[in-house]
């Protein structure tokens, strides 16, 4: 093998061993970048699972109100029915008392 071939031989040997190193240090680099991802993703997931608690909690809280208007009408109706009948009554005593002022009269 002559010098010059032992020379390109060498300089070949370093590029290959030069892009070596640096296919290490991009791998790495990519290692730490795909380490903070995955730590991002951890964190994103603990947070979706906080905000299905929420939202769990917020439709017993929704289905809570839910029924508690339901009472609420109900009870209202209730009393509606119970006003229109004293109404009713009142009128009819009102009725009565101005017949009985006129008949004694």
């Amino acid at each position: 093998m002559t010098e010059n071939q032992e020379k390109e031989m060498f300089n070949l040997l370093t590029k290959s061993v030069n892009g070596v190193q640096d296919l290490n240090k991009r791998f790495d680099t990519l290692e730490d970048k795909v380490d903070s991802l995955d730590k991002k993703v951890d964190s994103l997931d603990k947070k979706v699972d906080s905000l299905d608690k929420k939202v769990a909690n917020l439709q017993v809280d929704v289905s809570e109100l839910k029924d508690g208007q339901k009472r609420i009408e109900k009870e209202l109706r209730l009393n509606n029915r119970a006003v229109n009948k004293i109404a009713g009554e009142q009128i009819r005593m009102d009725e009565r008392i101005l017949e009985l002022e006129e008949a004694s009269v």
